[in-house]
């Protein structure tokens, strides 16, 4: 923990960092100390110099000039930074060290993808990115907010989100297995199209609202009903006696609502770029609508050629599916709860 007087010193430390006082300011009338760990990054033409100032007691007795290196996830136009000069300046008086290290290579897009100290949930990274004089980028990242990129170009911003929605929807056995119980009774093109359709209008509508700040809904709440999602589509497909299109669109839509509170915790994560984000919303959410359309085409053709086989075969495999549907999503549920 840095007292409140050593935050200021530590601030004002380096070049820049005097700005951090603006940002943290409001929060020191609130609290006797502060977790602060402060990088200022001076990318310049042919080079780009990383100062990171940490309070020694996060170290743990480590030697400063070979362990905050190795800290740092710091990427410039995609590759990692790797320093050719390394300097230590130590501030005995308010307990603290900077580390500054030196590359000989301008960046565009500066990426830091972990906080200095992520074995320290309290300690929060406080990051400036400058380009000559002027301040470019800011980031504060946190375990919630892990990484953040400064410098990117809008079409390598749409594609980084588009394909970390793509990723997203992939990754997630839970939103797949959802979608699969979903389409697993069958039905005409067009309703297809129709449950599809509702569950991204109401994915979209939660995840967007959470991106930008405007309402949230805690994960302890959100993850347990996703899972209980998977539960009632897969034992409604055992249920069912014939099909209910409309009751589907509903679980559909209503579901829908959660799964997009889930989907936001992966732009929590990445962070929106401010100079983008619209944009990036609408490359996340086309990613995740990519994901899904690549889960339709895998299933579908698949589920259409069994039926074509023996309509008794899709009705067994529309019921195992939906059992091992429902036992994975009641497992993920207590597990959850």
């Amino acid at each position: 923990m840095v007292a409140r007087g050593q935050v200021l010193v530590l601030m004002m430390k380096r070049w820049g960092m005097g700005f951090l006082l603006f940002l943290i300011a409001p929060l020191l009338a609130w609290a006797h100390t502060l977790p602060v760990t402060g990088i200022v990054i001076h990318s310049g033409p042919g080079s780009t110099s990383v100062s990171v100032t940490v309070h020694l007691p996060l170290l743990a007795g480590a030697d400063p000039l070979s362990s905050i290196g190795p800290r740092l996830r710091i990427r410039l136009d995609g590759v990692a930074f790797r320093p050719a000069h390394v300097a230590i300046e130590r501030d005995s008086q308010n307990d603290t060290v900077t580390w500054t290290g030196e590359e000989a290579r301008a960046a565009g897009a500066i990426a830091v993808d972990s906080p200095v100290f992520p074995d320290h949930p309290a300690d929060t990274t406080v990051v400036l990115v400058y380009r000559g004089e002027k301040l470019d980028g800011r980031m504060v990242l946190t375990p919630t907010h892990p990484s953040g990129v400064s410098g990117e170009g809008l079409l390598a911003v749409m594609r980084r989100f588009v394909v970390m929605g793509v990723l997203h929807i992939l990754s997630g056995p839970d939103h797949i297995l959802f979608l699969l119980g979903l389409i697993l009774a069958g039905g005409t093109v067009r309703q297809l199209i129709g449950l599809v359709t509702a569950f991204t209008l109401a994915h979209s509508i939660t995840l967007s609202l959470t991106a930008l700040g405007i309402a949230s809904l805690s994960p302890r709440i959100v993850e347990p009903v996703i899972a209980f999602s998977i539960v009632v589509v897969g034992v409604e497909n055992l249920w069912r006696r014939g099909a209910n299109y409309r009751l589907r669109v509903g679980l559909a839509f209503g579901f829908g609502f959660f799964h997009g509170f889930g989907f936001a915790g992966a732009l929590t994560e990445a962070g929106l770029p401010q100079q983008a984000i619209g944009w990036s919303l609408a490359a996340f959410n086309i990613g995740v609508e990519l994901g899904q359309g690549c889960i339709l085409v895998a299933v579908l053709p698949l589920l259409g050629w069994i039926a074509r086989r023996s309509p008794v075969a899709r009705q067994r495999t529309t019921r195992y599916l939906s059992i091992v549907i429902a036992i994975a999503g009641a497992f993920w549920f207590v597990e959850r709860i």
